[in-house]
Order: structure tokens, then sequence, then C-alpha cells
């Protein structure tokens, strides 16, 4: 008797720019539930939109496709009409709302095959978010369909004829997991092309466009050691549809059969697995399956992460030789919060253990954090983004921050109806922007537009910290006596020679590659020149010098420094006349000479070469802003920085411009000029700026600059403008705090103000 034939199709994924998880691995349920099918006796076939030839990663209009297309996958069909055709469903498909192209891809299965059973799968096994859409939405934007199979499925696929008898019934079947009394058996990739199937994850990451933390290659293979997890996080969307059982639970593949499974797929071709259990170290023989994959010499990665208090020590060295990066949970600094409305139940004391003991050994480490619960304050916020600054800067952990998303079925869903902060039907919050760009409720104690504002300056603050540059003073020597010189206390004398070499070639060795040359009057230094070619020379990217010009006013001077191989020049030109400009630089003359040496730099200056000027906004300048920017415009430069004051050398109180007028000036300036120049506001605190943030450049973009002084002092720029900040009362609930630390102070103010 033949067997009755199962068709599973995998359909291409119509992703928006924006997404969360793993759908390049969104086949995995799938090919659980063929192999299912298959051990039932029934003769299971699986046509991917990710294994066949040309499968990857495709631009669609501002999202992507995954896979092959519409038409190349019904090409690839087999020619035998089956009797049932189950198609893989996943929280990328968005089928209560499904893309034009994956209606008609049903549309036409319906045409092809009109006598078989056609049913929509979620046949979820885990480790995805999955959304539990409203009952009947999916057969309403589907209406093709005989069945959707929600949540698990698992009896139905061990029992296909249960999905041959939905034709004709338009039902939704409800499937939640329950417990295994067998294993479950291994995935059917032997019904692919595993040629393509490499390929195509090859296409999606060669390039580098998507973030690859885990890094997923052409030999990578999803998997699970478990499915499901007994804990109730109150945003986790895990063991969909538990609450008809009243039960969540983990089933885990028995040790001997997950050995087999690794052994199957080490012959198929793994070399590393990416296992997407929800929580895979629950299981008490955790480091025994870590040593099956330490046998079969395989790379395994646990992006969902591991609960913390469930690693010992011992087991970290051996994470350390597997993994290419540990991921851990606390999602909030609040223990109480953890413990109760949360539901993590996880002390904090634990993550930080774990975090200390992956440092130690060298092992990369990601935590996750979710912030704007309906409950959260700005306080409660800031507290958490402290803590995994805290963890970024002190342990090397890498923060994962994301909004609370209250995907349906989960209890942050109910909570949110509860309180009123969804719409009535609930919508369907699941898009990767909620996650990732902007949250889906506000809660009722934060601020409209607050919540992005923190989440975007805390990741402007870890961005910042990743691109090092080093600032050389090369010299304190200068021919201005300027009225606010940072470094006028400082000795003024050049590094020497030998002594600059080596620090530049130190610098180069460490995998610097953005240069600074400042000073003082860094044109004094007798081998400038010589500096800039050997900086040139090591690979430094981008070189830039920062200078008053008025050496340079000797066109001989100007085109040598070109020469020497900068890619940007600054210089700071303080006055719109002579008057302004000589009065604050207290040298009678040097306003023409700057001026000069800027045009010299015009003249001379290569399409690549960036020239700017720095504006350092005083008492003697702030009322003449804008003819200064509207002065250095017209002498072809569209670059300029306005910069607020620093107390440091002799710049103090006699000098500084009342904060609300200096304010009014630059503002004056940004809504005259922002459109058409680069304007950038530099040591400003954000709260003197609603409305134009985006012309801000705080402290936090000096993170990870190294600033060398005369005497060869090392310091990190911003902990040394942090050091002469303090925050006042508003600070405390700012959403700029993760990026900024307050105010400057200078000598004659009130620090307590």
């Amino acid at each position: 008797m033949t067997p009755d034939r199962i068709l599973f199709v995998q359909p291409p994924l119509h992703l928006p720019s924006d997404f969360v998880d793993y759908p390049w691995f969104a086949d995995l349920g799938l090919l659980f539930a063929a192999a299912r099918a298959s051990r039932a006796g029934w003769r299971a076939q699986v046509v991917d939109a990710f294994a066949l030839p040309g499968a990857g990663r495709s631009r669609e209009g501002e999202g992507w496709r995954l896979g092959v297309g519409e038409e190349d996958l019904l090409a690839a069909m087999p020619p035998e009409e089956p009797s049932v055709v189950v198609v893989g469903n996943s929280p990328f498909l968005r089928a209560w709302a499904p893309h034009p192209d994956t209606v008609g891809l049903l549309d036409a299965l319906r045409r092809s095959w009109p006598r078989a059973t056609l049913v929509l799968a979620d046949a979820d096994v885990g480790g995805m978010h999955a959304v539990d859409p409203p009952d009947g939405s999916v057969l309403e934007a589907l209406p093709v369909l005989d069945g959707f199979l929600r949540w698990a499925g698992e009896a139905a696929f061990d029992d296909p004829r249960r999905l041959r008898d939905l034709k004709g019934s338009r039902a939704e079947v409800r499937m939640p997991a329950g417990d295994w009394e067998v294993p479950p058996p291994f995935p059917l990739w032997e019904a692919l092309d595993r040629g393509h199937w490499s390929a195509f994850l090859w296409r999606c990451f060669e390039d580098g466009t998507w973030a690859n933390p885990f890094r997923i290659d052409a030999g990578s293979r999803a998997l699970l050691t478990s499915s499901g997890c007994p804990h109730r996080c109150l945003f986790c969307s895990s063991n969909p549809g538990w609450r008809e059982t009243g039960r969540k639970v983990q089933r885990r593949v028995p040790l001997p059969v997950l050995r087999d499974w690794v052994m199957l797929a080490r012959a198929m071709g793994a070399r590393n697995l990416i296992v997407l259990d929800e929580m895979a170290n629950l299981r008490p023989d955790f480091p025994e399956v870590l040593e099956v994959f330490g046998q079969a010499d395989l790379r395994v990665e646990f992006p969902n992460g591991l609960r913390a208090d469930r690693l010992p020590d011992d087991v970290l060295p051996a994470l350390a030789r597997r993994v290419s990066r540990l991921s851990v949970s606390a999602e909030s600094a609040s223990q109480e919060d953890l413990q109760g409305l949360i539901g993590k139940r996880q002390d904090l004391r634990e993550v930080e253990r774990v975090l200390q003991g992956a440092a130690r050994l060298g092992l990369p480490t990601m935590v996750h954090f979710v912030v704007g619960f309906p409950w959260e304050t700005p306080e409660s916020v800031l507290a958490t983004l402290d803590l995994a600054w805290r963890y970024y800067e002190e342990l090397g952990a890498e923060p994962a921050v994301q909004f609370a998303t209250p995907l349906r079925g989960t209890g942050l869903f109910e909570e949110c109806l509860r309180r009123g902060l969804l719409p009535a039907d609930g919508g369907l919050p699941g898009d990767g922007a909620l996650f990732q760009h902007r949250p889906a409720f506000r809660p009722p104690s934060i601020p409209e537009g607050w919540l992005e504002t923190a989440v975007q300056a805390f990741r402007r603050k870890v961005q910042a910290s990743t691109t090092r540059k080093v600032i050389i003073n090369v010299t304190y020597e200068c021919i201005n006596e300027c009225e606010f010189c940072a470094v006028a206390n400082r000795v003024r004398r050049p590094i020497p020679w030998p002594r600059l070499q080596e620090i530049l070639r130190h610098h180069r060795e460490a995998g610097i590659e953005h240069l600074d040359i400042d000073g003082g009057e860094p044109t004094l230094h007798p081998h400038l020149l010589e500096a800039l070619r050997l900086a040139r020379d090591l690979g430094y990217r981008e070189i830039n010098v920062t200078t008053n010009g008025r050496r340079l006013a000797d066109p001989a001077v100007a085109r040598a420094l070109l020469d020497a191989g900068v890619t940007s020049v600054l210089v700071s030109l303080h006055g719109d006349v002579p008057e302004v400009h000589d009065g604050i630089t207290g040298r009678p003359g040097s306003f023409r000479e700057t001026l000069a040496g800027l045009r010299n730099l015009v003249r001379g200056r290569g399409s690549t070469l960036d020239l700017g000027v720095n504006v350092t906004v005083c008492r003697a300048n702030v009322d003449r802003l804008l003819p200064l920017v509207e002065r250095i415009r017209e002498e072809g430069v569209d670059k300029v920085n306005l910069q607020m004051l620093t107390p440091f050398g002799s710049a103090g109180a006699q000098v500084l411009p009342e904060e609300g007028r200096a304010a009014a000036a630059i503002r004056e300036v940004l809504d005259r000029h922002g459109a058409s120049m680069r304007l950038f506001v530099v040591n400003a605190p954000f709260c003197l700026f609603p409305g134009y943030e985006r012309f801000l450049v705080g402290d936090v973009g000096k993170i990870g600059r190294s600033m060398i002084f005369v005497t060869e002092e090392t310091v990190n720029l911003f902990e040394y403008l942090s050091s002469r900040r303090v925050r006042r009362e508003p600070c405390r609930v700012c959403p700029h705090a993760p990026a900024c630390d307050g105010f400057f102070v200078f000598e004659e103010e009130d620090q307590h103000a």
C-alpha cells in the first residue's frame, strides 16, 4: 500500500527592516514536524525556500526577502499531488496580516492541488518569539486554508490523519506542547539540498550588512536540546498556549539521543550548532551536554541566553572552549521587580558572578535588559541603564537593551490590557522596531518620548566607546594667548621626536586607527610633518590636525601640511571681525593670519579633505555667533563646531557666557543654517537644546578617546571631562542622563547649585 504523501512548505519571508530573533532558522520547526510525519509512516517531502538554488537575502523595498521568491518555490513543487500540504508559520510570516506574495503563494498551492488539505502550522519548537494572533484572524486573512494548527501541534504530526481530516473544515486546532512519551525524531534535514541551504546562510551574512554576534556561517545548523521553559517571566512567549493546560513544561532530549543527533548533524555538514533552547542550562546534565558538543568538535552558541544562577563556576571553562559569546539575562536593576512583577526570580549577584568569571577567562559576554515595563518610572529605567553600562564598562559585557513588548499570549500582554495601555483588541505588537527602536506602549509614569530618548542616549554612549581615537598634544607652545585656553597652566614644551614616534607606533599596534594631533599649537612642533607622514605610513585611517591656522598663512606651510597625509583639519576661529577674535586670542593680527591660513586650506584642499572650523563660545563672542558662522560659510567651509567652554586652564567664570544666552545664540545659528551646513554643538548639556539633539556632540562621544599630554600623562577624555561636571536636580530623571554627566563647574561657581 502506497503511503500517504504529506508536503511541508517553508515559504519565503518578507521581513521589515527591523526584526528580532533568527528568521533564517524559521524552518526548524517544519523540519521537526516533517520528521514526525515520516516516523508515522507517511511519505514526507519538504520544499524549502531557504534550500533552493540562489536562496539568500534580497532587498525588498525598505525591508528584506529571505529565501527564493514565490515563483521559484512553486516551480520546485513535486509533480504528485499530496494528501496534505503543511505551510510553515512563524512570527516572521505575520499570517494575521500576510504579505501579498504570501497570499498569492497559498492561492497557487490551492489551485495546484484542490483535493489536498491545506494547513498553516506553527509547528512551534521553542526558541523564538511566538505571537498568538486573535482567534479567527489567520483564517480570515487566508481564506484558502482548510485549517490553522496553532502552537506545537506535535500530536497532529505524529498522526497526520488528523490534518487530512481538516479538509473543508476551516478549523483552528489548538495544540500546545505536552510531555514527550518518546523523544522527538531528528529534524528531516535529509529532505533538503544541504549545499543550497549552506549557501543560503552564507549569502545572508557574507557581506556584513546584518549583525552576526554568534558567527553564523555556511556550517551553522540550528538544533534543540530542550523545548520550552518552566519559568513564567512576564514578557516571555515560551510554551505558546500553555494557559490552555495550565502547565509550562520543558521537554529535554535525552542525553543518548542528543549524542546521536549531534553526530548526525556533524555528518550532515554542521560545524557549529545554534542551540535555540529557551533556557538550555536548566538541564541538570548541562555539563554533559557541553561534553557531547566537545566530543563532536562542534562550536556551539546559545543565542537565547543561559540562566546565570544555573551556571556554576566550574562550567564556565567548558563554555569558554565551545562558545564565541556567552549570553545571559539581567532584565532589570530592580531585584524586587525580578522577584515579583517580572517573575525572573534570579539574583543579580549571580549575573555579576558569571560576568566576572567570564571576564577572567576572556570569554565575551552579552547581557539582556528590558526597559519600559508598565509600572516603571524614569528613575527605575535609568537605574537599569546604569547597571547595563557598569557591566559593560567594568566587565566588558555587551548590553542588549530592548523595550518591553507585549506579545499576545504573554503575561505582559495581559498586564498591559488590564492597565488600559493597549487598544481594547490588544493589537498585534511584534515588529522588530517595537523591540529595538520604539515602545509599544507608554508607561503612565514616563513622559511621552522619554523612554525612546533614554535608550537612544544609552546606545549612543555604547557606540561611542567602540570608536577608539588617540589625541596627542604634541606641544603646549602657542603663538596665541586665548582667554579660555585649556592648557594655559601646562608646561610649554614639545614631546621629543623619538618619544612621539614611540607613541604613534604603540597606539597603532594596539589597533587604533583614528589620530588627532593637537596642542597648544601643533604647527610649532619641529617634527610635525614627519609625525604626520609616519602616521600615514603606519596605517592610521583618519588623521586630524587642530590648529589656530596662523602659520598656515604661509602658502608653503599650508601645502606641506596638506601633503603630509592629513585627512581632516580643524581651524580655530572665534570672531567674525578682528576686534573680537584678536581680543579673545590676546594677539593683534591673529584674525588676519588665521583667516589667511583658512583660505590657503580651502584653495589647496582636495576632494577628500574634511575641513572645519572650531568656535569656542565665550562671553566675548556669544552675541556674534550668527555673523561668525555666516562668514565661515562665505569662506567656503560648511563644517563648524560650536564648543561650549570647559573649566580647564585659564577658562573661568569671567569668560563664561550666561547659560541661557549662549544656548539661545547657538539655537539661532542652528535654525538658520542647520539644514545647509554641518553644525555640531560640543560640550553642551542636552537639556539646553530640546529638539536640537541631532546637532549635539556630548562628552559621551569621547569615551573611546585617549588624550596624551606633553608630560606623557594619558587620560580617558570622557572621564577627564566628566571629572569637572556635576548633576543638578533635573538630571535625576533626564532621559539624556545615560549620555550626559551634567553641567561643567567653573571655579567661581557654587558647586552645589
